[in-house]
């Protein structure tokens, strides 16, 4: 019972996190994502999620460690490798970023996905 009421919880503040999230409410939603990890830190959706906003706030180095954090417990999610490259072309470290790209190349199933990702190693290799 008090598993299933732990769990009922979560599943609440992370419905609560999405619902700010979508609206544009990044402060309020990053917190709850913060209580989240902190209480499953092996759920990768919520690392997914505060690297997205610390992406979005253009907190470049928190938002590599947690999709780092993310990669390791969903290590062939082609998305989180794209995005983990945007933040370093963001720092502008094109070697990472190249790196991270041809991961998410590799792991993606998407046409379009892959035409992207071709098209930013092309651009980044200059």
């Amino acid at each position: 019972m008090l598993m299933t009421t732990i769990n009922d919880d979560i599943e609440e503040k992370y419905s609560q996190a999405k619902r700010l999230f979508e609206n544009g409410i990044l402060k309020d939603a990053k917190d709850i994502f913060v209580e989240l990890t902190l209480k499953k830190p092996f759920n990768w959706e919520f690392w997914f999620a505060l690297a997205t906003i610390y992406e979005q706030e253009k907190n470049y180095t928190q938002a590599i460690i947690s999709y780092k954090m993310a990669i390791v417990l969903n290590p062939e999610n082609d998305i989180l490798y794209f995005h983990l490259a945007e933040c370093f072309l963001s720092i502008n470290d094109k070697k990472q970023a190249i790196e991270n790209l041809k991961l998410a190349q590799k792991y993606t199933k998407d046409s379009f996905l892959k035409d992207k990702v071709q098209i930013l190693i092309k651009q980044n290799l200059k």
